[in-house]
C-alpha cells in the first residue's frame, strides 16, 4: 500500500511539473504579437520610412537606378507607382504581371498592411 501511494504521489508530481513547463514554452512559442495601427496612415509619418528602408536605400528606386521605371524617393514620385495596385501586389508577392518587391525577400504583412491602408485613405502626404 505504501509503494502505491509513493508512486501516485510521484505521479502526480511529475504531472504539475510538466505542467508548468508547458505554459512556460507556450508563452515563448506563442507571444502576444502588438496590434498593426493602420489608423490614420501619412506618407511622412509611416510610408516613407518603410519604403526608405526597402527600396530607397536599398540601392533601387532612386534618382541613381530607378528600377523599372519607378521612383519610390519621395512622395510625388510614390503616388506614380500606385495605379492598378502595381506597388501593393509587388509587396504582397502577388503573381501576374507584377514583380515580387523588395527582391530580398518580402516586408513584413503589417508594412505591407500600413502602405494597403495608407492608400485607401487617399494617400496623404
Amino acid at each position: 500500500m505504501k509503494k502505491v501511494y509513493l508512486l501516485s504521489i510521484t505521479f502526480f508530481l511529475i504531472l504539475i511539473s510538466f505542467q508548468s513547463c508547458y505554459k512556460d514554452k507556450a508563452q515563448k512559442l506563442y507571444p502576444t504579437v502588438a496590434a498593426c495601427d493602420t489608423a490614420t496612415i501619412t506618407y511622412t509619418n509611416n510610408v516613407k520610412s518603410i519604403l526608405d528602408a526597402n527600396c530607397v536605400n536599398a540601392g533601387c528606386h532612386n534618382n541613381n537606378n530607378p528600377s523599372g521605371g519607378y521612383l519610390l524617393d519621395n512622395y510625388n514620385n510614390t503616388l506614380l507607382a500606385i495605379p492598378n495596385n502595381k506597388l501593393i501586389n509587388a509587396l504582397k508577392y502577388v503573381s501576374g504581371g507584377s514583380k515580387n518587391m523588395p527582391p530580398s525577400g518580402k516586408i513584413s504583412d503589417c508594412e505591407i498592411n500600413k502602405i494597403q491602408a495608407w492608400i485607401n485613405q487617399g494617400a496623404k502626404n
